[in-house]
């Protein structure tokens, strides 16, 4: 298999401002891939493109073969790309458990009216999506907390519940946000492991942060600075790069 996703020149202008200059990079499957950058180095604006919450003004996204660069958001869901934010977005006023059944609704078959008058089909959806929630509850160690809201939780427990209810999706391409953002020493390793146990399992992974301690779970790294990918290969690698250190790492 070629590669899950497939960033192709993208360009992006607010305005006059240019964010994002010919930008291009593969991601392979069963990797995790890293995107790193300072501040303002047009990361956020590519995030956005990759999932469709933007349209770029130049360029494509190829995911699974397929161009998806016109497709939106519900749409690449349902093609297997699922996506978390920088602030954990949880249904507050829903348990942890129904965070992670509501999880499942882009995977479900049956339609409104089915719905609606609550036939057979849709009860076993339910209960599938229940046992499911269940099986991913103890899996990311978030069983003291299944009927609680999850709008009393810590950040970084959110985080685990907004990861889980991604997980529940069944995802190809899992994309993450600054995914440490707001979270203590303990917690970053706490989600470092997460996600080398999940893609030990084989679950592929798109990582956007500036946190170099979380990029150690990484395969490949593209650093971004001022909308243009200045270097790409391993951590070490962009540790050792003097375009990166200048750029990034403020030496």
């Amino acid at each position: 298999m070629g590669s899950i996703l497939e960033v192709r020149d993208v360009s992006h202008r607010f305005g006059g401002l240019q964010v994002l200059k010919g930008v291009s990079f593969d991601v392979a499957p069963g990797s995790i891939t890293g995107l790193i950058g300072p501040n303002g180095a047009g990361k956020s604006t590519l995030f956005n493109i990759i999932s469709g919450f933007l349209t770029p003004s130049v360029g494509d996204i190829v995911f699974l073969g397929q161009t998806t660069t016109d497709r939106g958001i519900a749409a690449r869901s349902r093609a297997g790309l699922q996506r978390t934010f920088q602030t954990p977005q949880v249904f507050r006023d829903l348990t942890v458990r129904e965070n992670l059944v509501a999880g499942c609704h882009m995977r479900g078959r049956t339609g409104v009216l089915e719905a609606f008058f609550g036939l057979p089909n849709v009860r076993r959806e339910m209960a599938d999506a229940r046992r499911r929630a269940d099986e991913i509850i103890e899996r990311f160690d978030l069983g003291p907390w299944r009927e609680i809201p999850a709008g009393e939780l810590p950040a970084g427990r959110q985080r685990m519940v907004e990861l889980a209810r991604a997980v529940m999706c069944e995802p190809k391409l899992l994309c993450l946000d600054e995914p440490s953002s707001g979270l203590s020493t303990t917690e970053v390793q706490t989600l470092m492991e997460t996600l080398e146990r999940l893609n030990a399992d084989g679950m592929t992974v798109l990582l956007v942060s500036h946190d170099m301690k979380l990029m150690e779970v990484t395969s490949m790294v593209h650093a971004l600075c001022f909308g243009e990918i200045i270097a790409s290969g391993s951590l070490h690698a962009m540790r050792e790069s003097p375009r990166v250190r200048e750029a990034y790492l403020g030496t």
